[in-house]
């Protein structure tokens, strides 16, 4: 089912975003599958707006210079 997802997204010129990716196993098949973009606690728990700013900042570097 995810790789059919995945394959219909690209076909339609979409990314491909997962949610509610919650372990490495998860993370590892959708990568394999060509997900582009994936957010859930395994990357990281809700944060605040100021917050998120520093969590993407300290992965991100072009991000603070931006």
């Amino acid at each position: 089912m995810v790789r059919s997802a995945v394959q219909l997204g690209h076909a339609l010129d979409l990314m491909v975003v997962a949610e509610g990716v919650e372990d490495e196993q998860t993370l590892a098949h959708l990568r394999q599958e060509g997900c582009n973009l994936v957010q859930g606690f395994h990357i990281s728990k809700p944060l605040p707006a100021d917050e998120f700013a520093e969590w993407l900042t300290a992965r991100v570097p072009s991000f603070g210079g931006a």
